[in-house]
């Protein structure tokens, strides 16, 4: 199902990241998670780069942005890998003149682990990592995350930690 982001309403920024407010986003850099299908761990290189997932543990995806979470939320959404062509994400947090957005190639989902996003953020394993000040600060807070949540027995694909797994 395609979401219409025009009719889309957001104003909990607070839920995500401990600086920003409604009206008023911290403007810096986020961590988020997202929530995989269980079928992900099917997948054999999923399976490799998560050798102590505990079963019943849920799936996630960890992932970095310069927006707010809520911002790569409707991209991931709107934007799927060989179905972005033509479709639009909504900038929830200002970085971008424009509210409503085109989908690129850039804002598109994670091409190995996309078709198992189930589309759902889930703060509460995030929040209180957020913001980031810059772009380095933004790696290596993702990279930690996947590594914390990995050693609590989640099974956890890692945008940028694990793209030389493909």
């Amino acid at each position: 199902m395609q979401l219409n982001p025009q009719v889309m309403a957001f104003d909990s920024f607070q839920q995500h990241c401990t600086r920003c407010k409604k009206g008023k986003p911290c403007g810096k850099m986020h961590v988020y998670v997202m929530e995989l299908k269980p079928e992900v761990y099917k997948n054999q290189k999923f399976r490799d780069v998560n050798p102590n997932y505990k079963k019943g543990m849920p799936c996630v995806y960890v992932g970095k942005t310069s927006h707010h979470p809520k911002c790569r939320q409707s991209q991931h959404n709107n934007c799927k890998v060989g179905n972005w062509n033509g479709k639009k994400w909504t900038c929830y947090c200002g970085k971008k003149t424009e509210k409503i957005n085109e989908c690129k190639l850039s804002t598109r989902t994670s091409s190995k682990v996309g078709k198992y996003m189930t589309g759902y953020l889930l703060n509460t394993l995030y929040k209180k990592t957020n913001p980031q000040i810059d772009s380095e600060s933004n790696q290596a807070a993702e990279g930690k995350l996947a590594i914390e949540l990995r050693n609590q027995g989640f099974a956890v694909w890692a945008g940028h930690l694990n793209q030389s797994s493909s």
